[in-house]
């Protein structure tokens, strides 16, 4: 098969304005050809809308629709062809049945020298002219002098390979002296030479911020600088799954998750990387702000990918490129604020494109200026990573030192790097704007009208606790037609009014003010400490309050606020406050710098409160953890250490549970007590407490589902002493004779039950040794 080097990349404009550009590859095979071709449209600014990739080994055939990401981009299509030939394997029988690596030489590195006047913007408007001219940033040394000059080091390559030519040279100075102006000083091409090695590797970070930038997971927890705003956690949403029924020779590789800029890159980079090839792929478009993608894929031996192991690697090695591609952090550098992007790098060394690009844009676009600018490699254990390190100056409208205004330029930078506008939180903050006026009109009615003050504030409470609908869902969650909106999550627990408006009030403190004041002038309300607790938890322990008598009224009427609506959940047997109790104990219980925000006291009855609703919740997983960090009580000596103090309010609140589903959840739960270290008269009472629910009649009066319980909690945590426990129990049942009715019934129907089941069992054993002989 011959192929003329013109048809391997054609590309067919869209015949109306908007309508997607198609462009097709068909070439001999290799892999990761997938990865070079989507890198570098992503390098040319371009979205792939859809698309299909076929190959059977040796040749590949591959469609791609694409769009420009900005309208206001200008895309050389030409230039692009030529750089998909480039990448194309060449188009000879002896390549196609004997392929081997190609192993190009690399682009010799120029250095960019410039020195010249500062000026808001500037880094960014250089870096486009390189981007333009289809020059790529290796490395970058950016420094500002005290009389407000910068001297600016750019370690550049060629893409058009034309760099050595001096017409090539001459264009680029042209263009660059044309955006510095008159403020320009100086500016130099020239070779690299042995000062590129020298910047090679990024200054040293951190242990705990490498840590934080180079985590595996991503997280939507506040007390960390990447923090997710609600509307981002869509990212989350993920699914990968790996079939082998479907195909003999491939596995088939379903991915369902959020789509955003460089999607189909970052699959295809994980792919390349994890040594797989893809026989058949299919892209599906954009759908609410989905994409679905069906690729059927091999290992590099052409077997498929059985082994349980390797499935759950891969799958959860694309969860984590998917989701969390690029991490951007904010922290201290002595005196100085400094912003990281990081983003890993492919095993043939090549990094993610138009990042700096991206990340000065955002910069520019939020006012920011750069004090300095650096650009380098970082290597962790598992992988290299490009890291991008900003210092930035504080003369902006961000409050660089407030943990509010650095969690706004990381979610703003984020939305950019991924390409999501921001118009979904114009309108976000909007809708919830005119919530907080709602909330605040409802709260002067009920000041006012003193007779209806309770019913008011209980409307208002509900109100609040409301899980949010489908309309309002819409409109917090999503923007405009361009912006990613998210499906319904996939997940059980809901989102409700209160979880949102809590963050808004920490992202934007000025708005709960005023809800605020009304609160505490309705403090001895019935359920103003309910709505205080729903709305301002988050804003306790994230907003900075320096009056330590207002932060202990505040945290008290949070441990009573809290109380209640746990007590709520478990009256009506529901989990709606279930978010509100894992922030309590994730966020704060587990984060000593924020529990430390709050006086000694209100952390003890803190501690209290969670011991008693964390079974309720499911959060036994933790209970090793919140053990560790219980605080010290002032009656240890005489209750014990904090698996005393623990099992103690376990006990009291077991005695005052009267809803059986609940009660039967706490005993099921109770058994993970097995092992902790307890004092006997500690030991003794929880033991009493059990014993307690195994009698029939006063004063617990437990049915016979709760009976049955306790006793297998009891027989699994005090094996000691299990049968004349039940022989004492049985002698005092004698005394209630008119139990002998139903325990007789009881006892029969237990007994044919048993009876059936091992007849059952008997026959279908005998069927299968009938089948035996036949089958042989």
């Amino acid at each position: 098969m011959i192929v003329l080097n013109d048809d391997v990349v054609l590309i067919q404009k869209g015949t109306k304005l908007g309508e997607p550009c198609v462009i097709t590859v068909n070439c001999p095979d290799k892999t990761g050809l997938g990865c070079d071709i989507c890198r570098t449209i992503l390098n040319f600014g371009l979205y792939i809308t859809k698309g299909d990739i076929s190959t059977d080994g040796i040749w590949c055939y591959i469609v791609l629709w694409v769009i420009p990401h900005s309208s206001s981009h200008i895309i050389r299509w030409s230039n692009l062809k030529d750089r998909l030939i480039s990448i194309c394997p060449p188009c000879s029988v002896s390549y196609c049945f004997n392929q081997q690596s190609d192993c190009t030489a690399p682009s010799p590195v120029y250095l960019l020298k410039f020195f010249c006047l500062d000026r808001k913007g500037l880094l960014h408007d250089v870096t486009q002219v390189l981007s333009e001219l289809e020059l790529t940033i290796q490395r970058v040394k950016v420094t500002t002098t005290p009389d407000g000059r910068v001297l600016d080091l750019f370690f550049i390559t060629d893409n058009m390979e034309l760099l050595h030519t001096k017409k090539r040279q001459d264009d680029t100075l042209e263009q660059l002296y044309a955006v510095l102006g008159e403020s320009c000083i100086s500016c130099e091409l020239q070779l690299a030479g042995p000062e590129y090695e020298n910047h090679q590797c990024v200054s040293s970070l951190s242990p705990g911020i490498a840590e934080e930038l180079f985590r595996c997971e991503l997280s939507d927890k506040e007390s960390h600088s990447q923090a997710l705003s609600p509307d981002m956690t869509i990212l989350k949403k993920a699914s990968v799954i790996v079939d082998n029924s479907l195909s003999p020779a491939h596995t088939l590789l379903q991915i369902y998750c959020v789509d955003h800029k460089g999607l189909v890159y970052d699959i295809l980079r994980t792919l390349k990387d994890c040594n797989i090839k893809i026989s058949y792929g299919r892209l599906s478009q954009n759908t609410k702000g989905y994409r679905d993608l069906d690729l059927f894929i091999q290992q590099k031996d052409g077997k498929k990918i059985v082994d349980p192991e390797k499935q759950s690697a891969l799958c959860s090695r694309l969860k984590v490129e998917m989701l969390h591609p690029l991490r951007v952090v904010i922290s201290n550098r002595g005196p100085d604020t400094e912003l990281l992007v990081a983003n890993p790098v492919e095993l043939s060394g090549k990094g993610r494109p138009r990042v700096f690009f991206d990340a000065t844009l955002a910069l520019k676009m939020l006012g920011i200026c750069i004090f300095s600018a650096e650009i380098g490699r970082h290597s962790t254990s598992d992988r290299e990573w490009e890291v991008y390190k900003f210092l930035l100056e504080e003369n902006c409208e961000f409050q660089l030192l407030n943990m509010v205004g650095r969690n706004q330029i990381v979610d703003r930078l984020r939305r950019i790097l991924m390409g999501m506008s921001q118009a979904s939180t114009a309108q976000s903050s909007a809708y919830l704007t005119a919530l907080t006026q709602e909330i605040e009109k409802k709260l002067l009615r009920a000041l006012a009208s003193q007779s209806q003050r309770r019913n008011l504030l209980e409307q208002l409470f509900a109100d609040i606790a409301l899980e949010v609908d489908d309309r309002a869902r819409d409109m917090i969650l999503s923007g405009e037609e361009d912006v990613i909106s998210p499906v319904e999550e996939r997940s059980e627990s809901k989102l409700c009014f209160y979880d949102v408006l809590a963050d808004h009030y920490v992202r934007v403190p000025e708005n709960g003010k005023s809800i605020l004041d009304l609160i505490v002038q309705l403090w001895s309300q019935l359920f103003a400490s309910h709505i205080f607790a729903l709305l301002f938890h988050k804003w306790l322990f994230e907003v900075q309050l320096e009056n330590s008598e207002v932060l202990f009224r505040y945290s008290s009427a949070l441990v009573q606020g809290a109380t209640n609506v746990f007590w709520i959940d478990i009256q009506t047997n529901t989990m709606r406050f279930q978010s509100l109790f894992r922030y309590l104990l994730e966020e704060v219980a587990l984060v000593p710098t924020r529990l430390n925000k709050i006086a000694p006291q209100a952390q003890r009855d803190l501690y209290l409160l969670l011991s008693r609703f964390i079974f309720f919740y499911n959060f036994v997983d933790k209970l090793e953890s919140f053990l560790k960090e219980f605080p010290i009580f002032p009656n240890s000596f005489l209750a014990g250490g904090p698996a005393d103090i623990f099992v103690i309010e376990l006990a009291d609140q077991l005695q005052k549970l009267k809803v059986e589903p609940v009660l039967v959840h706490y005993l099921s739960q109770i058994k993970v007590l097995q092992g902790l270290e307890l004092r006997m008269t500690t030991s003794t009472r929880l033991k009493a407490c059990l014993y307690s629910f195994t009698s029939p009649g006063g004063p617990m009066y437990p049915t016979r589902i709760v009976r049955h319980a306790a006793w297998e909690a009891l027989d699994f945590l005090f094996p000691v002493g299990r049968y004349p426990r039940h022989l004492i129990s049985l002698f005092f049942r004698l005394l209630y004779p008119w139990y002998w009715p139903s325990s007789c019934w009881n006892f029969i129907m237990s007994c044919i039950k048993a009876v059936l089941y091992s007849l059952l069992r008997l026959i279908f054993s005998s069927l299968e040794k009938l089948r035996r002989p036949k089958n042989a």
